[in-house]
């Protein structure tokens, strides 16, 4: 055993024995607790700061949703064609959108215009049917290839 191993354990004997004084340990124990409820409150004061934070951006994005979903909308969509030698709906008329898949053959049929390679594909098309069940106008959104 070298000398530092010997110092050591003396001074661990010694300090087995020794008692700190009886107002240290209230002291400590106060300081714990006024530490702990502060770290207690900065946690609080953080999450209700995030969570106000979370709303602020949940409502900005609500508020934003409806100028954002209408202008891709207004892009993109295309105008609805008329099916030929079919009379429009008269003014008085219910109308109803049916979206539906459509051979590309039966479109090119009724006349409509069409630049496609494959007659033998099928269309998603949106088609306004009236109030007598008849096709009135088509509106194109894909045509996919078999």
């Amino acid at each position: 055993m070298n000398r530092f191993d010997e110092a050591m354990g003396r001074l661990a004997a010694e300090l087995e024995e020794a008692e700190a004084p009886p107002g240290i340990e209230s002291a400590v124990l106060a300081e714990f607790d006024r530490v702990t409820r502060r770290k207690i409150s900065r946690f609080w004061i953080a999450a209700a700061g995030s969570a106000a934070a979370a709303v602020v951006v949940i409502l900005a994005a609500m508020h934003r949703q409806p100028a954002a979903e209408q202008a891709p909308i207004a892009q993109t969509e295309q105008p609805f064609v008329a099916i030929p030698y079919v009379l429009p709906p008269a003014p008085y008329e219910r109308v109803e959108v049916v979206r539906m898949r459509v051979p590309v053959a039966a479109l090119i049929a009724a006349g409509l215009p069409m630049r496609t390679d494959d007659p033998a594909g099928q269309a998603e098309a949106d088609v306004l049917v009236g109030q007598d069940g008849r096709p009135r106008a088509v509106r194109l959104v894909s045509i996919s290839s078999f």
